[in-house]
């Protein structure tokens, strides 16, 4: 073997074992769709005062720019983030969070049709902004959020408000995985839809607003 070569090796050998490791897993938010038994709509189901009377459009929600990829960033210190090596998003997070955020409200608020940015027809628009979303080393989520609930043909807010929600980490478990950090996301984005499901249910007709927003903030 000449010089040249040996000098190569072990640049190789790492190679080599650094692609025989396990590949990161995915993971995604929101749980799988369950098959729906088959229904019958009668005319006394379409006047059932249940039914979905609105579409409340939930619109990309906003966060950071270096939240915003596919990677499990975990908060190390206070100035610096690491990504996980053994687990990812399954979809760039502000999308993740979307959708999840969709399914949690519309098991919510059943008497709304929640719908994803771009559907037709829909009545209201819910924009969320998420100013800090902070997964730490003890699998602990933190999750500060401000929004607003709009009319599709007008930029007054009907209501908005704000607040910060903590997993808390119920569990008290002391191993942290990708798995549980996920979890973690998700029970915290389930308090964040605690808040705003009441706010929109109660947020006034166009017709009846006044020029005025309601704040809300939760603990």
């Amino acid at each position: 073997m000449t010089p040249r070569a040996r000098s190569w090796l072990p640049l190789l050998l790492c190679a080599a074992a650094c692609s025989s490791g396990p590949p990161r897993r995915t993971y995604l938010l929101t749980p799988p769709i369950q098959p729906a038994a088959p229904t019958t709509t009668t005319p006394s189901q379409a006047r059932d005062p249940m039914a979905p009377k609105q579409r409340l459009e939930v619109r990309r929600i906003l966060v950071p720019d270096y939240l915003d990829s596919t990677d499990i960033l975990l908060r190390s210190g206070s100035d610096e983030v690491k990504s996980s090596a053994t687990g990812r998003w399954g979809e760039r997070l502000s999308l993740g969070l979307t959708h999840a955020l969709g399914a949690d409200l519309a098991a919510r608020m059943p008497q709304y049709s929640i719908v994803q940015e771009g559907s037709n027809n829909a009545q209201r628009q819910l924009r969320i902004t998420i100013n800090a979303l902070d997964l730490w080393q003890d699998g602990r989520c933190v999750l500060a959020a401000n929004w607003s609930i709009v009319d599709q043909d007008s930029s007054i807010p009907l209501t908005s408000g704000s607040g910060t929600f903590d997993s808390l980490n119920a569990g008290g478990t002391t191993i942290v995985t990708d798995a549980s950090l996920v979890e973690a996301v998700a029970r915290t984005l389930g308090k964040l839809a605690d808040s705003i499901a009441p706010d929109a249910e109660a947020s006034p007709a166009r017709a009846d607003l006044r020029g005025g927003s309601k704040m809300l903030t939760a603990d």
